[in-house]
């Protein structure tokens, strides 16, 4: 219970962010409605051609989408990315409407046409929510919270959609899951018509940039970055996977456990049940080791699946997918939380649009496979099949994933910024460009760091010492956490102080223009800024 009113605490402390929950609340509603056409289309597809169908299905919704992700990506990191994230509901949104319309039409070809239209645009909203978090988020901990929130979210809606889908499917039609998906994604638009990002110091890229220079930052990242290069292939091979299943629960549901079409709404829904019971120690992380949690999550990933085949059983086969659940949101939370750590802010949505367009290739590769498989070796014994890879990926990489979480861990010099109130408004991917900014300093005792009337061009904060603060009527000192420097950069004033080091000291510095373009970015930094001037020059003149 003390885990759970934890993590309930976590969750609350980022919904309580206006802009996170609306996003999250969006994401919801694009969720439920994605899984909801993902039984319906299943079930369409398998009442017209069987399990090849199916597999086809899939390749139909994936692939194109996976082709043209990693380009469609970089607009996220061109425009404002909360404005990337809207256009994209609105078009799965018009896919879902056009989809309902082909199936009373009875236009087969438009309703295969359409759905990869809506894997198209469910495929980059993903990236472009996890890139447009870390500046939402204002802290390390809010946006693990944000992060754990997604995923929570994610097994709520792949609990609910499914269920939903097959109740209508049993009662009425897929052409009525397809239209109650488009009414979902137009109020996840409405949601996010409301998202603001004040501080845009991270989109760098201009419209005249070279479109396939931005394309190539994110395909060049991974490739550059071992580290980013192997969770990538880890996530790639958990999505062929994921690509697979979808096909056997379709494959189970009539051909195995001699069920009908509402059974694949319920397998599908013990999915996000089991998120559910997941997020409870994804947002629990901590958010220090994450590459070790993140394989064994894709351990637990494929061992259920593995088991389902020799154990034919609808009730044992709810339960080990809910385990394959749990072990999605702890997966998605380490995997997706260490990529926003790895990979630098400005190209983030390119590099997660093509982490998402290898991934969703991933599954429709696995759509296509596990048909072949099943008319092989049998329904059952694909299962085991399935289950085996990513046990094996894992022993094989566990100790290169243990070498991650050994020396990935958040900047140091973020504690010190966090303390200071004009940062504290900040988002967290704008904190860590602050620190990222940070130069060390060493002072020696007696050295003068900076003297009244002298131009001011850095902003400090101590890391470790103690300095002595004189000005005209004041006198006092500067320990570990405290700065000092920022009138004369927010005022554009000469020096109002003489800061001396009382014993030696370490300073972490901070350019003018760097300083300048964090706080008087973002209006709520600007006003906590002006408060910390006004203050201390209020107790200078008292004196």
């Amino acid at each position: 219970m003390g885990r759970v009113r934890q993590v309930l605490g976590a969750l609350e402390s980022a919904l309580r962010n206006r802009n996170v929950r609306r996003v999250e609340l969006a994401w919801g509603a694009a969720i439920a409605a994605e899984w909801a056409h993902f039984v319906a289309f299943g079930v369409y597809a398998y009442d017209v051609g069987g399990p090849a169908a199916v597999g086809i299905a899939g390749l139909v919704r994936l692939l194109p989408a996976a082709i043209v992700a990693p380009f469609a990506a970089s607009l996220g990191d061109r425009f404002p990315r909360e404005r990337f994230l809207l256009a994209l509901t609105l078009v799965a949104s018009l896919a879902l409407g056009a989809s309902a319309i082909a199936f009373f039409a009875d236009a087969e070809s438009l309703v295969f046409a359409f759905a990869a239209v809506l894997g198209f645009a469910v495929t980059l909203i993903r990236p472009a929510l996890q890139a447009l978090l870390p500046s939402l988020a204002h802290t390390p901990q809010e946006l693990i919270a944000a992060n754990g929130a997604t995923s929570t979210i994610e097994s709520l809606g792949t609990l609910v959609g499914p269920l939903v889908a097959g109740l209508l499917v049993s009662l009425a039609d897929a052409g009525v899951v397809f239209a109650a998906g488009a009414g979902a994604f137009l109020v996840a638009a409405i949601l996010l018509l409301g998202v603001r990002v004040e501080d845009r110091i991270s989109l760098t890229a201009t419209p005249a940039e070279d479109a396939r220079k931005l394309l190539a930052a994110g395909f060049g990242a991974i490739g550059r970055m071992p580290r980013v290069r192997l969770i990538v292939s880890l996530i790639v091979a958990q999505a062929f996977v994921r690509g697979c299943l979808n096909v056997l629960i379709v494959v189970a549901a009539f051909q195995v456990l001699d069920a009908d079409g509402e059974a694949v709404g319920y397998m599908t829904a013990a999915l996000g049940v089991g998120g559910l019971i997941g997020a409870i120690g994804a947002v629990a992380l901590g958010g220090h080791r994450l590459a070790v949690p993140f394989g064994i999550a894709l351990v637990f990933w494929g061992l259920p699946i593995a088991l389902i085949g020799p154990l034919p059983d609808l009730p044992f086969a709810l339960l080990m997918l809910a385990v394959v659940g749990a072990a999605n949101s702890v997966e998605d939370v380490a995997v997706f939380t260490l990529l926003q750590r790895l990979v630098p802010d400005r190209i983030l949505t390119r590099v997660l649009g093509v982490v998402w367009s290898l991934a969703m290739g991933g599954v429709a590769l696995g759509s296509i496979a596990a048909p072949a498989l099943v008319e092989a070796v049998g329904a059952r014994t694909a299962f085991v099949a399935v289950g085996a890879i990513l046990p094996l990926l894992t022993l094989a990489t566990y100790r290169k994933l243990a070498e991650i979480d050994g020396e990935v861990v958040p900047v140091p010099e973020l504690g010190l910024v966090q303390r200071v109130p004009m940062f504290q408004p900040l988002s967290v991917a704008a904190k860590e460009r602050v620190a990222a900014n940070l130069v060390s300093q060493s002072v020696a005792a007696g050295q003068v760091v900076i003297r009244t009337g002298e131009r001011g061009d850095c902003f400090y904060i101590v890391g470790d010492g103690a300095l002595e603060i004189t000005a005209e009527g004041l006198r006092t000192t500067a320990d570990e956490g405290d700065y000092f420097g920022e009138i004369a950069l927010l005022r554009d004033v000469p020096r109002t102080a003489t800061v001396t080091a009382l014993v030696d000291s370490h300073l972490y510095v901070l350019q003018r223009d760097d300083f300048l373009a964090a706080v008087t970015g973002h209006e709520a930094a600007r006003r906590a800024g002006h408060t910390v001037v006004e203050e201390r020059l209020s107790r200078t003149a008292e004196r």
